[in-house]
């Protein structure tokens, strides 16, 4: 059965299947994404698991509070995992998200059994670019977040986006993105989007992680490979799982072999 919350401790949206036994795997979704990015994704491991995903404060349906960082994202979700009365679970933490994930680890290493880091990287990368950056931010905050979506619908996709877009049927895939989109706080996307730039640069304290850890990354995620594998290599014993025929959305793009991966993890 598919049930869903609001969880008023910490102003966060939830959505997750109950069915499951064992430790809770909870997925942190990227930056302007919500609980949308797992939707389709979320009965695939609930045979033995508690499966949750939630929104981002300032994302989704939760609610917009100023101020966005890295570091009051991780403490939103030990406050919501307290919320929810887990002492441990299994994290899945997604491009933003698992810069959200990695923090909240490293700060409370007991609570977590296991660590996903998917399309993520543990230092801050500039993907836009300086004069991009500021035309984004100055369209969100005049405009919202949804007036970004006519650029987006006109960009023809590679063959790796037209993957992730028959996954869901391209119908469905717009309007899972307009969604998130009408729902982000302008305000979000322009600390979070700064956040991403100007992070600290924990690689060097990832060789504290302890618990199983295993780094997804699409073989197509450019700006994320490099990243990928210094994580890997910084991780003792981790493993590293490069999703052929992918990039930044793995989950859609092949969907299969993502969800191999994160069943192979599970099973350690």
């Amino acid at each position: 059965m598919f049930t869903s919350g609001f969880i008023q401790h910490s102003d966060i949206q939830t959505a997750y299947h109950d069915l499951g036994r064992g430790a809770p795997l909870v997925f942190v979704h990227g930056f302007t994404g919500s609980k949308l990015d797992f939707t389709s994704q979320l009965a695939w491991f609930v045979e033995n698991h508690r499966v949750i995903s939630y929104d981002h404060r300032g994302h989704g349906e939760s609610s917009n509070a100023s101020p966005y960082s890295l570091q009051q994202l991780a403490a939103d979700l030990i406050s919501f995992l307290d919320k929810l009365d887990i002492p441990t679970c299994h994290l899945l933490g997604y491009s933003l998200g698992g810069m959200v994930a990695l923090r909240a680890q490293l700060a409370n290493p007991e609570r977590f059994r296991s660590l996903i880091l998917m399309d993520t990287a543990p230092f801050g990368l500039d993907l836009f670019g300086d004069d991009n950056r500021a035309q984004l931010n100055s369209i969100v905050t005049q405009d919202g977040c949804q007036a970004l979506l006519p650029s987006m619908q006109s960009q023809r996709p590679n063959a790796i986006a037209k993957r992730g877009i028959d996954f869901l049927g391209e119908t469905e895939h717009w309007r899972r993105i307009r969604v998130k989109l009408e729902q982000m706080d302008p305000e979000a996307f322009v600390q979070l989007g700064a956040e991403l730039v100007n992070q600290e640069n924990l690689l060097a304290r990832m060789a504290d992680i302890s618990v199983p850890t295993t780094i997804i990354v699409g073989a197509k995620d450019k700006p994320f490979l490099k990243p990928s594998r210094a994580m890997h290599k910084a991780v003792a014993d981790s493993v590293l799982s490069i999703i052929p025929k992918a990039g930044h959305s793995p989950q859609y793009e092949n969907a299969d072999q993502w969800r191999d991966s994160v069943l192979r993890h599970l099973a350690q």
